[in-house]
Order: structure tokens, then C-alpha cells, then sequence
């Protein structure tokens, strides 16, 4: 027993000796090769299109990382977890790229084993085009005994503004999300994670995490990009109509005419011999004055149609243009009955209308009236045609917009518009319009 003691003694001396020598050697650095710096948790090789790489895997809370096998630290590729897992890298016990689903491209399978027994395992499926892609229903999740979604996931259930972003959440009882613009079309989805502090959003395909904390009064609040959500009932865009459709004020008020090509329609005998030319337009905004809170505008809209952009008639014939006032926030024409139409002698029609805008939750009431005339043979133009409008607004209403319209390439599409009652929105064919405002 005492030479065994001593056998030890004298191992334990030349072991201790062997580390001081390694330890003085100046040649000899960790910092050269980052593999020796303690970092690496696991390895494998990933394959994709044939072609395979040996990697060497770190973790941290939020994600884990694959390096190429080579003494500089090279990335090569990573997937984000779905939610933070506070003790990663005590608790990580093994990660797999095997093929799970036949597809001869490798998957990711990471396991974590936590103090208390407990087993998280987490897969993502290769896509071609969005990479790693998590998959919650083939992964288990075991942090604080809870699944992916929470005990609490009912709370966030339902539809959030992103105040200032014309942007929406929706959270759904599976604990699936997605991002929504104003048209309700999906931007990103995931799946999201529910913890003590609010919820964490994991994007398909990118792997990417967001984390929205909860605060007392029931917001949530994107820290990262320093945006706020709050519960709503409807989609309703924060963002003008006219604006997010990328539409702009391409004429303005008092400074002369602007040409509108194919701006004015001529034709007889329901639609013969249909024939569409330029014309000008230009508003002159005669007084602007606010009492009372409301703010009253008087102002003429006139069109002027050269000889040459008419058809040639032997008969009586209609010249028509297309106009009317527009709202810049709800996109909305303030009445349907838009179309102007003129016999070729002088006509005056007298016209009131009250509309009711909403907007971000404030109601604007708008009243105006307006009268056409046509004159005909005014100097070098065969009609000049005005609409005269009287505007009432709120003081605090700024979006009212005279716009002027091409008219259809076919009597059949002329009609359609000349429809009282319906009822449409401008698109992108309508950037070629004229657009006045006429508050400003």
C-alpha cells in the first residue's frame, strides 16, 4: 500500500510537471486555434447538394452556431431557437444532421437535458429556399414543464397594431402568428413562445426571433426596434391611402394648367364613332377662410379641351371629362357621381353633398356643393368646362384633393364609370391622374 502511495505521489509530481512546461511554451497559444478555446459543444457534417462540410457547433441562449472545422472561426451556418433557453449550454447534451426526411440534405436535431430530468428537443427541416426551417410539431419543449405556446397564450390571442407601421399581429390559439399589412396579406409567420415576460415570435424560414415584452397597462413592446403593439379590433392602416400606394401631389393649386392626356371623350348615338384626346386642367382657389372651427374654401376646377383632341361629328354630340373631389387619408372619392358630361351647348346643374370621413379614430364631416358650366369656342379651345365647388371642412381636415381623370380607351368601359352607384379606389394605373390639393 505505501509503494502504491508512493507510485501515485510521483505521477501526480511528473503530471503537474508536464502542465508547467506546456504553460511556459510561448509558441503554444489557444488564441491561434479558436477549437481550443473550450467554445466547441459538439460536431458533426452537414450536407447539402452532395457536397459535405465537417462543422463544429457553439450555443447560446437563442441560437446554435456551426463552424467550419479550422483553426480560424468561420460560420458557416446556425439556426435560432424559438425561444430563449437560459441554461443552453449547461444543459446541451447532444445535435444531430442526419437526414430526417429522406431528402438527402441534412436537418438539425438539438438536445438539451435540464437539471430537473427534463428534455428539450428542438428540429428544423432543410428548405431549399428559406434554409432551416423550425418544425414545432416535431419538437418538444420541457423549460418550466410548459409547451411551445404557454399555460397564458390566451391573453395575446387576437388581433395588435404596430403603432406607426401599417403593420398587424395575429396571434391564434395554436400559438401560430402572423405579420399582416392593411389588405390583410401575410408578410412573416412563425410560431411563438409564452414566458413570464411576454412572448417571443420565431419567424419561419429565417429562424429569427423577436421578443415582445408585456407591460402593465396590457401593450407590447418591441424593445429592438423600439415599436409598440396594442390590442385592436380591425385593420385599419395609420398610413394615407394615398401615400402607402405611392401616390403624389403632381399639380398644384393657382399656378396655370396642366396637361391630362386623354382627358376628355367625345361620341354620339351611345358610344359611335367614340374618341378620346388631351386636355388641360387647372384650379384656381378663389378665398380660404376659417371661423368657428370650420374652414370654408371656394374654388373653380377648369378643363379646357382643344378641337383636336375631338372626333369629327356631323351631328350633336357629347364632350366628357372625368373629375371629382378625393380624400387623401381613406382614398375615398367624396361622391360617386364624378363623371361630368356636357352637350355641346351651355348647362349649369346644381349639386350638394354632406360625406362623413373616419380616420385613426377621429370623424370628419365634410360639406360641399358644386355647379358645371361649358362654354364653347373660348379662344383657341373648343370648350372650356368649370366646376365651381363650395367647401365646408373641419379646421383640423387637411386630405381634400381635386383629382382629374383620363377617360376610358371604350365607350363600354366609359359607361362603367359613369355609374353612380359604384364605387372604387384608385390603383396604380391612376398615378397618370392629376392631383391637386386644394388645402394647401
Amino acid at each position: 500500500m505505501k509503494n502504491w502511495k508512493k507510485y501515485a505521489s510521483l505521477l501526480l509530481t511528473l503530471v503537474l510537471c508536464l502542465s508547467l512546461v506546456a504553460c511556459g511554451n510561448s509558441d503554444d497559444v489557444a488564441g491561434d486555434d479558436w477549437r481550443t478555446t473550450g467554445m466547441v459543444v459538439g460536431s458533426g457534417t452537414i450536407t447539402h447538394d452532395g457536397e459535405s462540410v465537417d462543422v463544429l457547433v457553439t450555443v447560446s441562449e437563442s441560437s446554435a452556431a456551426f463552424y467550419r472545422d479550422l483553426p480560424e472561426q468561420i460560420l458557416f451556418d446556425s439556426v435560432s431557437f424559438p425561444m430563449n433557453i437560459p441554461d443552453a449550454e449547461q444543459a446541451f447534451n447532444a445535435i444531430s444532421f442526419d437526414d430526417m426526411d429522406d431528402d438527402g440534405e441534412s436537418d438539425v436535431l438539438v438536445s438539451f437535458i435540464h437539471e430537473n430530468g427534463d428534455a428539450t428537443e428542438l428540429i428544423w427541416i432543410w428548405d431549399p429556399v428559406e434554409r432551416y426551417v423550425f418544425r414545432e410539431d416535431l419538437s418538444t419543449v420541457a423549460i418550466s414543464g410548459g409547451d411551445l405556446s404557454g399555460d397564458d397564450l390566451s391573453e395575446y390571442v387576437g388581433l395588435w397594431e404596430y403603432q406607426g407601421e401599417n403593420l398587424w399581429l395575429r396571434i391564434h390559439e395554436d400559438a401560430t402568428w402572423e405579420f399582416v399589412n392593411d389588405q390583410d396579406e401575410v408578410i412573416e409567420y412563425g410560431v411563438l413562445w409564452v414566458d413570464e415576460y411576454g412572448i417571443t415570435l420565431h419567424f419561419d424560414g429565417s429562424g429569427d426571433t423577436l421578443q415582445l415584452d408585456r407591460t402593465v397597462s396590457g401593450d407590447l413592446i418591441d424593445s429592438v426596434n423600439g415599436g409598440t403593439l396594442v390590442p385592436a379590433d380591425k385593420i385599419e392602416s395609420c398610413v394615407p391611402y394615398f401615400t402607402r400606394n405611392g401616390f403624389e401631389i403632381n399639380a398644384a393649386v393657382d399656378a396655370g394648367t396642366y396637361l391630362l392626356k386623354n382627358g376628355a371623350c367625345s361620341y354620339y348615338n351611345l358610344g359611335k364613332n367614340y374618341t378620346v384626346g388631351d386636355c388641360y386642367w387647372e384650379v384656381i382657389k378663389n378665398y380660404d377662410v376659417t371661423h368657428d372651427g370650420i374652414r370654408e374654401i371656394q374654388f373653380d376646377a377648369v378643363c379646357y379641351v382643344p378641337a383636336s383632341s375631338l372626333g369629327t361629328f356631323d351631328q350633336e354630340f357629347i364632350i366628357s371629362t372625368r373629375s371629382g373631389l378625393y380624400d387623401f387619408y381613406t382614398g375615398k372619392w367624396f361622391n360617386t357621381d364624378n363623371d361630368h358630361t356636357e352637350k355641346n351647348h351651355t348647362e349649369r346643374i346644381d349639386n350638394h353633398y354632406v360625406n362623413t370621413l373616419e380616420w385613426n379614430g377621429q370623424s370628419y364631416e365634410v360639406e360641399y356643393s358644386y355647379s358645371t358650366e361649358a362654354e364653347f369656342f373660348v379662344a383657341d379651345w373648343y370648350m372650356v368646362y368649370t366646376v365651381s365647388y363650395m367647401v365646408y371642412l373641419p379646421e383640423g381636415y387637411d386630405g381634400l384633393l381635386f383629382v382629374a381623370e383620363p377617360e376610358a380607351k371604350t365607350y363600354e368601359d366609359h359607361m362603367k364609370w359613369s355609374d353612380p352607384t359604384a364605387e372604387y379606389y384608385l390603383t396604380e394605373e391612376d398615378a397618370v391622374d392629376l392631383f391637386f390639393s386644394v388645402c394647401y
